[in-house]
């Protein structure tokens, strides 16, 4: 993220300084040329005894010479301008790289912070969270009481989160290597949407699994939670049906139902942004998605129409 961002700034340098530099460049040379043009030829009356052929031959060698050397002369100052744009260019895009590093400074550390925060809260709110579950457990709640219900489902949503966050703190986590397996596609996906057999069945989606039947050696613990993870929003938005397309090179998810509108699909990955800001989850599961998927530098993007919206995983 942050050698994007530093990209980003030594790019914007160069491109505005190229711009300044061609404007003021061209400008020099369009007014040099028109100076050189604008010059007047040898007047006729210019006249030389000396020489036996007479001056018409004498103007004519001077003519030549002198429009020679305007072009020499205009070819070595365009020759000069290109030296200096580029030496210009290449100081310019030094300097930015040693100052892009130093702006992104307070914006690393505030990150890795905020990284750090994640993982710790996380883990401190996981054991009063799991304290209370246990109590609720093990307490004598032989009568039906709406309000322990309510205790037992906030506590499952407060877990819920909390996991997430520890997961979205794992995967920004840096890891030396990741593991890379053989599996066979058909089987893994056909093993996945098993688990989320029950959900289809009782929103009565139909599901069309258009899986290759083939083996890929990719990280197959990621595959399949970036797969749980886009199936899960399939079924949470879907209206009536979804098409899964898995090859050796891609994933892609399609579901009719809610869509996302054109200015909102540029942050459907941001961490806790939700398009619909009153559905239920905390907007970590597709910003999880994506952080997995950088990390095996895989492609995740989303499109969305009027009726459908698809997801799709690149792994090449």
């Amino acid at each position: 993220m942050f050698r994007k961002l530093r990209n980003h700034f030594i790019l914007i340098n160069l491109a505005t300084t190229s711009f300044i530099l061609i404007a003021a460049f061209s400008s020099i040379y369009i007014v040099a040329k028109n100076s050189s043009d604008a010059r007047r030829p040898i007047p006729l009356e210019i006249t030389i005894e000396e020489l036996p052929d007479g001056n018409t031959k004498f103007r004519q060698i001077m003519e030549e010479r002198i429009i020679a050397d305007r072009e020499a002369s205009l070819r070595s100052l365009l020759i000069t301008l290109i030296i200096i744009g580029v030496a210009v260019e290449i100081i310019v895009s030094i300097f930015s790289y040693i100052f892009a590093e130093q702006a992104i400074k307070p914006v690393k550390t505030a990150y890795e912070t905020q990284k750090i925060f994640i993982a710790n809260a996380s883990h401190e709110i996981k054991t009063p969270v799991a304290a209370i579950k246990a109590n609720l457990e093990a307490a004598d709640l032989s009568e039906e009481n709406h309000w322990i219900k309510n205790i037992e489902i906030e506590a499952d949503k407060i877990e819920t989160l909390n996991l997430a966050l520890l997961r979205l703190a794992k995967t920004d986590a840096v890891q030396e290597k990741l593991t890379i397996e053989e599996f066979d596609l058909k089987r893994t996906v056909s093993g996945i949407i098993t688990s989320f057999s029950s959900r289809i069945k009782n929103k009565g989606i139909k599901l069309k699994n258009n899986t290759t039947n083939k083996k890929i050696k990719i990280n197959r613990s990621d595959f399949k939670e970036i797969f749980e993870i886009l199936l899960d929003n399939a079924i949470k938005y879907c209206d009536k049906s979804i098409v899964i397309t898995v090859t050796t090179k891609n994933l892609t998810i399609t579901n009719d139902g809610t869509t996302i509108p054109n200015d909102k699909l540029a942050h459907v990955f941001d961490r806790f942004y939700q398009v619909d800001k009153a559905s239920s989850g905390s907007g970590l599961g597709l910003a999880i998605a994506d952080s997995l998927a950088k990390r095996n530098n895989w492609q995740l993007s989303v499109k969305s129409d009027k009726n459908t919206t698809s997801f799709e995983l690149r792994f090449a």
